[in-house]
């Protein structure tokens, strides 16, 4: 038919997949320094200015209104998901990376690179925590 685009290659959309990879990454690395910039000027000017938790522009209400760059953490009612607190949960518990990758449907490898920070995607971080919800209370009910 005329007017349809011929399908791209594989190794074309490999290509653009590297390429907006790196692009995310920069943009991610240029997020986490101006994070760790206006955290470290609003502690010079907090106690002076009468920014903070009532003043506007606290770290708390920057972080809860989406402030921080996206996979760093997922909130779940007030407790921040992060691979740290996923690790610690699942240490408690007794349970292996593979027993949680197990019932998340997912490899060990993906588990351990969350719980070290590797891996921060919001969706994958909620879906491990209510994973480990599950876990948490089926053990309860024993």
């Amino acid at each position: 038919m005329r007017g349809e685009e011929p399908p791209e290659s594989a190794d074309s959309l490999v290509s653009e997949v590297r390429r907006l990879r790196e692009v995310y990454e920069a943009i991610l690395d240029a997020l986490r320094a101006a994070d760790q910039r206006f955290a470290a000027v609003e502690q010079q000017i907090a106690p002076s200015s009468g920014l903070g938790p009532d003043g506007g522009a606290s770290r708390q209400s920057r972080t809860r209104g989406g402030w921080t760059a996206p996979g760093e953490w997922e909130l779940v009612g007030d407790v921040a998901v992060t691979g740290e607190s996923l690790r610690q949960r699942r240490e408690a518990l007794g349970v292996s990376q593979a027993a949680i990758a197990h019932a998340a449907h997912c490899s060990r490898g993906l588990v351990a690179e969350v719980e070290r920070g590797r891996r921060r995607s919001a969706l994958t971080l909620s879906h491990l925590s209510q994973v480990l919800d599950r876990l948490e209370k089926d053990a309860r009910r024993r």
